[in-house]
């Protein structure tokens, strides 16, 4: 096995089944001798990972479990407070005092019933 570094994902792919995640850094030298890369073409492809999508959604659900610990919340208001992270934009209609905005999706996904399919061979068609 081989360990290797990188600075983010660049973008994720899907095609018949298989997810690919491609991951991005800078040039070592570059890095080395205090050269940060300003924008997205100084940085260049590092490795590309190829997973199933059950693999997939199961690392999906562990970040969701991870990024809800109170623990990792605590963790980023510390990177957000040091300037690591950008502040997370709040959107005022979903966001009062004290509260987490919640998912509108998943308010209407619990109240709307399913819609009902016409049959396939109406009376129109005869």
């Amino acid at each position: 096995m081989s360990e290797k570094f990188v600075q983010t994902v660049s973008s994720v792919n899907y095609n018949k089944g298989v997810f690919s995640l491609y991951f991005v850094g800078q040039e070592p030298n570059r890095m080395a001798s205090g050269l940060l890369a300003e924008n997205d073409q100084e940085l260049q492809l590092k490795q590309v990972i190829h997973m199933p999508a059950s693999g997939f959604m199961y690392m999906v659900s562990m970040v969701k479990s991870m990024l809800e610990d109170p623990r990792m919340e605590a963790e980023i208001s510390k990177l957000i407070a040091a300037g690591f992270l950008p502040v997370p934009e709040i959107n005022p209609e979903t966001h009062n005092a004290g509260e987490k905005p919640v998912a509108a999706e998943a308010a209407v996904a619990e109240t709307a019933e399913p819609k009902k399919r016409s049959p396939r061979h109406s009376e129109t068609t005869k």
